[in-house]
Order: C-alpha cells, then sequence, then structure tokens
C-alpha cells in the first residue's frame, strides 16, 4: 500500500485511477519484465537487502502502463515502491524500455497537458534543504578536480573557427562540506572566463539563487539580476544587502523569463546563466540567445552553464526524454535538454560565436549526490516548511534521476563561452 494520505487537490494525477487498454494483463507483463531486470542486475526484490527495488502496491504497474516513466515517477511520489540506492536502481531500469512487444506498440504517453514555460524560480524554502549556505542551484565545481582541453575546429558563418574544449575530471572523494566552497569556486570559474572585475556591468539572466551577484559585486562589477518571481527577487536583495554589497546589485522582477525589449534594455560587458535555458522549451532557447545577443556589448562575453543531453550513452533517447517527464509535469513544464550543438546552432542563429566548451558532467554526478544526501537528512526540516510526504518524494526521485542519467553518460553539464558575432 502506498504510504500516507495524499492530497487529492495538490496531487489530482496521483489518486486518478489509471487507465489504459488491456491494463491487467500488460501490468503483469510489467512486472515480470521489472523483476527479471532487477534480478539479472543483482538487485534484490526484498526489503533489507541492498541494492533492492521493492514493490510494496501493485497500482505502480498500472501507473506505468497508463504513463510510462511518468507513472512510474508518481508510484515513487506515491510511495507504492522503495529502492536502495535509488541512483544506481533508476540507472539499471532506464538500460531498456518499461514496456516490450504488444504493450509496447500500445503504449503511449499520456496527453496531459504540461503547459508553458515555467516562470517561477524554485520555493526559497526548498532550495535551502539541500543546495547549502550559497542557495546555488547549479552544478558545483570542485577545486580539486583536473583538466584535460583541446581545440577543435567548428564551423561558424560560414567559417572554421577554433573552439578551445575543456573536461573536468571530477575529484576522487568529496563531503558534504566542500560543496560551498565548490559553488564558489564554479562561479569565480565563471566569473573569471568574462574577466569580470572593476567597473564592469554584468547582467545575470536569470537569477540562480544570489550567489553570482554577491561574488561579481565583490570584484567591483555592477550587476542586475532578473527574475520573473516577486518572491525571489526580495530573496535576492536581502541576501546582496546582507553581503554588503546591496547597493551594486540591483533586481528587477520581469514577465517571463526571457524579457522583450520593451520589457528591458541595456548594454552589458558579461552575462551570464546558470541552468535555466534547458527549461525555456526549443521556441524559449532561441529567444533566449536573442536577449543575451541584444544585451552583450561588442567586447562583451557570455557564459551559459546549461544540463545537456549527451547523446553518447547506452540508453535509448527515447527513453532518457520520456524519464523526465515527471520534471515537466511537476517542475519545468518545457523542459528540453538540448545538445551542445543546438545550443550552438541557436546561439549562432542569434549572432552569438562559441569560443570555449568546458564541461562539467562528472562534478554534477558529485553536487546531485551531495544535494541528494542533504535533503534527505532534512525531512523534519523539509515537513516543517511546508513538503508533504509527496514533495519530498517528488524532489528525491528527481535528484536521484538525473543522477543516475549523468552517471549513464545521458546528460551533460556544460559551460558555453560567447561574444557577438
Amino acid at each position: 500500500m502506498s504510504e500516507g494520505f495524499i492530497d487529492p487537490e495538490r496531487w489530482p494525477d496521483l489518486v486518478r485511477r489509471p487507465e489504459a487498454t488491456l491494463l491487467g494483463s500488460r501490468a503483469a507483463r510489467v512486472r515480470e519484465r521489472l523483476e527479471l531486470l532487477t534480478r539479472d542486475n543483482g538487485i534484490a526484490l526484498t526489503p533489507g537487502a541492498r541494492p533492492r527495488f521493492v514493490v510494496r502496491d501493485g497500482l505502480v504497474l498500472d501507473r506505468i502502463v497508463a504513463d510510462g516513466w511518468l507513472g512510474l515517477a508518481e508510484g515513487y511520489m506515491a510511495g507504492e515502491w522503495i529502492a536502495d540506492p535509488l541512483p544506481e536502481v533508476l540507472g539499471v531500469l532506464l538500460s531498456q524500455p518499461l514496456e516490450s512487444g504488444l504493450g509496447a506498440l500500445m503504449s503511449r504517453r499520456r496527453l496531459r497537458d504540461f503547459g508553458g514555460v515555467g516562470t517561477g524560480e524554485l520555493p526559497d524554502a526548498l532550495v535551502e534543504l539541500y543546495t547549502g549556505a550559497t542557495r546555488a542551484t547549479g552544478s558545483a565545481l570542485f577545486a580539486s578536480g583536473t583538466r584535460t582541453s583541446a581545440t577543435r575546429d567548428v564551423t561558424q558563418f560560414g567559417r572554421v573557427t577554433p573552439v578551445v574544449e575543456s573536461w573536468m575530471d571530477a575529484p576522487s572523494v568529496v563531503e558534504r562540506a566542500d560543496l560551498d566552497d565548490a559553488q564558489v569556486h564554479r562561479t569565480n570559474r565563471m566569473l573569471d572566463m568574462a574577466r569580470t572585475g572593476p567597473g564592469d556591468r554584468v547582467l545575470e539572466l536569470p537569477s540562480s539563487g544570489g550567489a553570482l551577484a554577491v561574488i561579481a559585486a565583490r570584484r567591483g562589477a555592477r550587476v542586475d539580476v532578473l527574475t520573473a518571481d516577486p518572491d525571489h527577487a526580495e530573496v535576492v536583495r536581502a541576501r546582496a544587502h546582507a553581503a554588503g554589497v546591496g547597493g551594486a546589485v540591483r533586481v528587477e522582477t520581469i514577465r517571463g523569463v526571457v524579457p522583450s525589449p520593451r520589457q528591458w534594455s541595456g548594454t552589458y560587458d558579461a552575462v551570464f546563466s546558470v541552468e535555466r535555458a534547458e527549461t525555456l522549451g526549443d521556441e524559449g532557447l532561441g529567444q533566449f540567445f536573442d536577449a543575451v545577443e541584444r544585451m552583450l556589448s561588442r567586447d562583451g562575453i557570455a557564459v551559459i552553464q546549461s544540463v545537456v543531453h549527451a547523446g553518447g550513452s547506452e540508453l535509448a533517447d527515447d527513453v532518457v526524454a520520456q524519464s523526465l517527464d515527471v520534471m515537466r509535469a511537476y517542475v519545468w513544464p518545457a523542459l528540453r535538454y538540448p545538445t551542445t550543438v543546438r545550443m550552438t546552432a541557436q546561439a549562432n542563429k542569434a549572432g552569438l560565436e562559441l569560443l570555449r566548451e568546458v564541461h562539467t558532467g562528472s562534478h554534477m554526478a558529485l553536487t546531485l549526490g551531495l544535494w541528494r544526501a542533504v535533503f534527505t537528512s532534512r525531512e523534519r526540516q523539509a515537513a516543517a516548511a511546508g513538503f508533504d510526504p509527496v514533495y519530498r518524494r517528488l524532489w528525491d526521485y528527481q535528484l536521484a534521476l538525473h543522477e543516475a542519467l549523468v552517471d549513464a553518460g545521458a546528460l551533460d553539464c556544460v559551460q558555453l563561452v560567447m561574444r557577438r558575432h
């Protein structure tokens, strides 16, 4: 049975009975398929073992038949199955489709309207529960990792240009205490790549929690931060003032994530964005790069950190895409992880030229693991902050899912350094 009361007004799809053609027989085959897959990979189906995958309520099998990977996620949110360690078990489940044969032909992704681009920031009370003192929601960069670099030729604007590509290897051991320093290190590296210093005008589009703005202001820059969330704007203002740089940081609320020329204009020496371009969808990504190009000075530098689809793993692309439906249903409706090639093409279309590409996926995997460890250790604080068990399991699941996808090589984290063409 599922755990605890599920509020039907807050979680209507979790209390809805799954419906699908041949539901019973297909659910039985899904059970057989999952049992075989987990046992073949050394995962026990009984409590107490480790690693383990335990189905507490067969309703999750019906959810899988009706809604695929979203049904699997919602079953976890409802407490109908558990796994330990969750990222490892998800990695095994992701290795093949949830249905095969006739079931796979009959299955269809839920025709749920995920809506448009989500404009709100993550609740600050939630961010505080897992990110550390910096409240930075982007992947960290641990200082002890080594870097290797190479130059590759890329065709941009009808000519071949050299692009420096770097790969950041992760340190062998990290601890929770390393997380804040790693976020500061990542932020400083981004500022260094844009050569940010005294007198520079800096734009963060949109806000990533205030850490980048504060560190840039301490370097002597004047920083504008844009957000669509008035409550988040107040939080960032308060952090800037608490850090003693309130006069150098201006936080403005705009309609939507990407401002139109009438909403916001200006020219900046550096433009930064941390893991939000991928939440805008295909159309929004183009609008994002148009805005960056429009507001970047002739000699300015843009540094965009983004989670991307790596495409080099053994996981099927459709499985990776469908596994992330839970994010589109409950966090960012327009979420799409583009490839770096697609991001570069969209940037070129807007008039931006790629100079450098830094891959930090191994650090992202470590960041996600630390975030999840911190979050799961603060269950009482999460409950006191108003996050019910369903929401807590949602956040636990999505952190573990992203860790599994990064470990499998399906997702990467990159920093793209660009200038106007």
